[in-house]
């Protein structure tokens, strides 16, 4: 496993999620691992609690709220756009990906049958269901949900993978295996922009650099001789089609004035 902490060099990421996914653990996990600092709906609502004076269960309640929702879906967007792209941040939001496009993007997705047997299983007040066919179904309305209100507010596709950067489906994998996986392609990711971790990897990317410089100059220059090579080609085969030409202009003026010869 990769140790990212304390680095100088930063990016914020952005997760986003189906229900029942894992995000909540992947974003402790993740956020152990790089010394990020974990954003999340929780902590927008209770700033924006804060600014409005009243306290969170009193918030909440203004949240149920249908036609105030939406006016605290602008403010998240708001506040997600806000953030730098340099923060330490894992910003949990599925309207994240929108909010900082240029982060790295990353979505949890999970089949909405394990999904249902999580929640079956996990036996929590909020969440207790009779039969496991009815958090199946909880969790499909749930995320059918989501995507009409996103859709509605931001004509924005959820759960379309050209939207982030990285997709990982979580029914069949750990924790640790999904960490795993986004610290790999989170280290490619920034190599890919030139953002370098340690001492070593600066050093390769450096040579990495310089090994694309020469294959580019090499390529330019095979180019640059392939052109060339053509235009001389073109030239000669011009010069040669002329010398015929005139080869058989000089034949036909000679056969012309042999046959007046003949004549007279």
């Amino acid at each position: 496993m990769y140790s990212f902490i304390h680095n100088k060099k930063v990016m914020l990421i952005t997760i986003g999620w189906k229900a029942w996914s894992g995000k909540w653990t992947a974003s402790k996990l993740l956020a152990k691992e790089l010394g990020y600092e974990i954003v999340s709906i929780g902590d927008m609502k209770r700033k924006l609690a804060a600014e409005m004076w009243i306290n969170i269960i009193e918030f909440n309640k203004m949240w149920d709220d249908p036609e105030k929702s939406a006016e605290f879906d602008l403010k998240y967007e708001e506040y997600q756009k806000s953030l730098k792209l340099s923060d330490n941040i894992i910003l949990d939001s599925r309207l994240g990906f929108y909010a900082q496009p240029k982060a790295f993007k990353i979505l949890l997705d999970v089949d909405e049958e394990v999904a249902g047997e999580r929640i079956f299983k996990a036996e929590r007040d909020t969440d207790k269901h009779a039969t496991k066919k009815h958090a199946i179904n909880e969790v499909k309305e749930r995320n059918l949900s989501d995507e009409a209100r996103y859709k509605k507010l931001y004509n924005i596709d959820l759960w379309n993978p050209k939207n982030y950067n990285l997709v990982i489906d979580t029914s069949e994998r750990t924790p640790e295996e999904v960490l795993d996986i986004i610290l790999n392609e989170f280290k490619a990711y920034k190599w890919k922009k030139g953002i370098a971790e340690t001492p070593e990897e600066k050093k390769a990317l450096r040579k990495s650099k310089a090994k694309t410089k020469l294959l580019r100059d090499i390529a330019l220059l095979l180019a640059l001789i392939l052109i060339t090579c053509w235009w001389l080609f073109t030239i000669m085969n011009e010069k040669k089609k002329a010398e015929i030409r005139e080869n058989n202009e000089v034949v036909e003026n000679t056969d012309i004035e042999e046959v007046i010869e003949d004549l007279e």
